[in-house]
Protein backbone atom coordinates (compact mmCIF):
# COMPACT_ATOMS: atom_id res chain seq x y z
CA UNK A 1 0.00 0.00 0.00
CA UNK A 2 1.36 3.41 -0.92
CA UNK A 3 2.11 6.00 1.77
CA UNK A 4 -0.60 8.30 0.47
CA UNK A 5 -3.22 5.58 0.78
CA UNK A 6 -2.15 4.83 4.35
CA UNK A 7 -2.39 8.52 5.25
CA UNK A 8 -5.76 8.82 3.53
CA UNK A 9 -7.04 5.77 5.39
CA UNK A 10 -5.83 7.13 8.74
CA UNK A 11 -7.56 10.45 8.06
CA UNK A 12 -10.76 8.54 7.32
CA UNK A 13 -10.46 6.66 10.62
CA UNK A 14 -9.67 9.77 12.65
CA UNK A 15 -12.52 11.75 11.15
CA UNK A 16 -14.96 8.92 11.86
CA UNK A 17 -13.82 8.19 15.41
CA UNK A 18 -13.00 11.59 16.90
CA UNK A 19 -15.93 13.52 18.31
CA UNK A 20 -14.90 16.81 19.95
CA UNK A 21 -18.37 17.26 21.43
CA UNK A 22 -18.39 14.10 23.52
CA UNK A 23 -17.70 14.98 27.13
CA UNK A 24 -17.05 12.55 29.93
CA UNK A 25 -19.37 14.38 32.31
CA UNK A 26 -22.08 15.28 29.81
CA UNK A 27 -23.31 14.43 26.36
CA UNK A 28 -23.69 17.34 23.98
CA UNK A 29 -25.54 17.25 20.71
CA UNK A 30 -23.34 17.90 17.71
CA UNK A 31 -24.61 20.83 15.63
CA UNK A 32 -26.31 19.87 12.40
CA UNK A 33 -26.15 21.60 9.03
CA UNK A 34 -28.70 21.69 6.22
CA UNK A 35 -27.23 20.47 2.92
CA UNK A 36 -28.70 19.96 -0.52
CA UNK A 37 -28.03 16.80 -2.50
CA UNK A 38 -26.55 17.98 -5.79
CA UNK A 39 -28.08 15.06 -7.67
CA UNK A 40 -31.63 15.10 -6.37
CA UNK A 41 -31.95 18.63 -4.98
CA UNK A 42 -33.24 17.12 -1.74
CA UNK A 43 -32.43 18.97 1.52
CA UNK A 44 -31.38 17.09 4.64
CA UNK A 45 -29.57 17.58 7.94
CA UNK A 46 -26.16 16.07 8.69
CA UNK A 47 -23.73 16.52 11.57
CA UNK A 48 -21.50 19.47 10.71
CA UNK A 49 -18.37 17.49 11.58
CA UNK A 50 -19.24 14.80 9.05
CA UNK A 51 -19.92 17.37 6.36
CA UNK A 52 -16.67 19.25 7.01
CA UNK A 53 -14.75 15.98 6.98
CA UNK A 54 -16.21 15.08 3.59
CA UNK A 55 -15.27 18.48 2.18
CA UNK A 56 -11.70 18.20 3.51
CA UNK A 57 -11.29 14.70 2.09
CA UNK A 58 -12.40 15.98 -1.32
CA UNK A 59 -9.95 18.91 -0.95
CA UNK A 60 -12.68 21.56 -0.73
CA UNK A 61 -10.90 23.07 2.26
CA UNK A 62 -11.77 26.72 1.59
CA UNK A 63 -15.45 25.85 1.34
CA UNK A 64 -15.23 23.83 4.56
CA UNK A 65 -13.49 26.66 6.40
CA UNK A 66 -16.14 29.15 5.24
CA UNK A 67 -18.87 26.84 6.53
CA UNK A 68 -17.05 26.34 9.85
CA UNK A 69 -17.03 30.07 10.51
CA UNK A 70 -20.50 30.81 9.13
CA UNK A 71 -22.04 28.07 11.31
CA UNK A 72 -20.17 29.21 14.44
CA UNK A 73 -23.13 31.35 15.49
CA UNK A 74 -25.15 28.17 16.04
CA UNK A 75 -22.59 26.73 18.50
CA UNK A 76 -21.39 27.50 21.96
CA UNK A 77 -17.90 29.03 22.16
CA UNK A 78 -16.58 25.72 23.47
CA UNK A 79 -18.15 23.74 20.63
CA UNK A 80 -16.75 26.14 18.03
CA UNK A 81 -13.28 26.03 19.59
CA UNK A 82 -13.28 22.21 19.75
CA UNK A 83 -14.65 21.80 16.24
CA UNK A 84 -12.25 24.42 14.86
CA UNK A 85 -9.24 22.69 16.38
CA UNK A 86 -10.44 19.32 15.08
CA UNK A 87 -10.89 20.91 11.63
CA UNK A 88 -7.40 22.43 11.52
CA UNK A 89 -5.85 19.23 12.90
CA UNK A 90 -7.41 17.31 10.01
CA UNK A 91 -6.36 19.91 7.43
CA UNK A 92 -2.85 19.98 8.86
CA UNK A 93 -2.51 16.27 8.07
CA UNK A 94 -2.93 16.94 4.35
CA UNK A 95 0.29 16.70 2.38
CA UNK A 96 1.81 19.82 0.81
CA UNK A 97 0.67 18.52 -2.58
CA UNK A 98 -2.90 18.08 -1.33
CA UNK A 99 -2.90 21.56 0.19
CA UNK A 100 -1.68 22.99 -3.11
CA UNK A 101 -4.45 21.17 -4.99
CA UNK A 102 -6.93 22.47 -2.40
CA UNK A 103 -5.57 26.03 -2.84
CA UNK A 104 -4.92 26.21 0.90
CA UNK A 105 -1.70 26.87 2.80
CA UNK A 106 -0.12 26.07 6.13
CA UNK A 107 -0.16 29.82 6.82
CA UNK A 108 -3.95 29.78 6.46
CA UNK A 109 -4.10 26.95 9.01
CA UNK A 110 -2.16 29.06 11.53
CA UNK A 111 -4.30 32.13 10.80
CA UNK A 112 -7.52 30.14 11.12
CA UNK A 113 -6.50 28.66 14.47
CA UNK A 114 -5.79 32.19 15.73
CA UNK A 115 -9.37 33.18 14.87
CA UNK A 116 -10.83 30.42 17.05
CA UNK A 117 -10.08 32.23 20.28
Amino acid sequence: MMGYEKDWFMRQVKSAVFNPFKKVSEVQVMPMIQVTDEGTGENYSVPIQSYLSELILTLKVNQAENILFSESKKMTDEQFFDLGNWFYDLVEELSDEELTRADFSRTEITQGRAELV
